[in-house]
């Protein structure tokens, strides 16, 4: 059994333990009996052999992020099987603390079958639920991230969002009705116009970011004829702007020195 550290409940957690107290039906009573909250050592819960998710660094250091936030830290549980003494859940989160950090864990109680169950479904019944690219939008909005890597996950998630919901709107091959490809509005060159080109390549999210951050590159809505709207990334500025926006920024840091 892992090290248990019981941290102290005050008032308004007793009061609402007494509120939350298990429905009366003995069914759900020996249901609610085999699952408890403890607070528990991370590095005496041991790892599940069988756990197949893997974890790239961006989400472990977002994750880290999130459990320094003083606003945030533990908005989740572990989850410990008692019975096999392994855990099920919160592999990453036990990973990017110190051993001796006592995390909370949601222990239970359940068979080596059932303990394969839950692996194979926990994850894969969450990714089910849809997303809403214009919800997600407004919630971020009001959502202040200062760290960096948490700012990359939230751009990540908005990115995959309006992909998902291009191509759920887009025509097979991306042809319309009549079998041709439509050519996006206001992006042809007139014949006054001409347009050169330079191409920054970026390798991560995070140098991305970065340099949308100093160029001022912010996201866009664009409407298209019928109402369709395409919420994304403006990638495309204007070069003089970002020329002078160089400039000023060089200027204000020889300025600090």
């Amino acid at each position: 059994m892992p090290k248990e550290k019981k941290s102290p409940a005050n008032a308004d957690e007793r009061v609402m333990a007494g509120q939350c107290a298990p429905a009366q039906h003995p069914r759900d009573a020996r249901m609610h009996a085999r699952l408890r909250l403890e607070w528990i050592e991370a590095g005496s819960l041991a790892e599940n052999p069988l756990n197949w998710r893997r974890h790239s660094p961006e989400q472990l250091h977002s994750i880290r992020e999130l459990l320094d936030d003083p606003e945030i830290g533990w908005a989740g549980v572990c989850l410990y099987n008692e019975r096999t003494r392994r855990l099920i859940d919160g592999h990453a989160r036990k990973s990017v603390v110190d051993p001796a950090t006592v995390v909370p864990v949601l222990i239970g109680d359940w068979s080596e079958e059932a303990e394969r169950k839950i692996l194979a479904t926990l994850d894969p019944v969450g990714a089910m639920a849809a997303g809403d690219a214009a919800a997600y939008e407004a919630l971020i909005k009001s959502v202040e991230a200062d760290g960096l890597w948490v700012r990359d996950l939230l751009q990540q998630t908005m990115r995959d969002l309006d992909a998902a919901a291009v191509a759920e709107d887009a025509p097979a091959d991306g042809e319309d009705a009549n079998g041709s490809v439509p050519a996006q509005p206001n992006m042809e060159c007139q014949p006054f116009e001409h347009y050169d080109y330079i191409m920054l390549l970026f390798r991560n999210d995070q140098d991305f970011q970065a340099a949308c951050e100093k160029l001022g590159i912010q996201r866009v809505a664009i409407t298209y004829p019928g109402g369709t709207q395409k919420i994304g990334l403006g990638r495309v500025i204007d070069g003089p702007k970002a020329v002078r926006l160089l400039e000023e920024r060089s200027a204000l840091k020889g300025g600090a020195q």
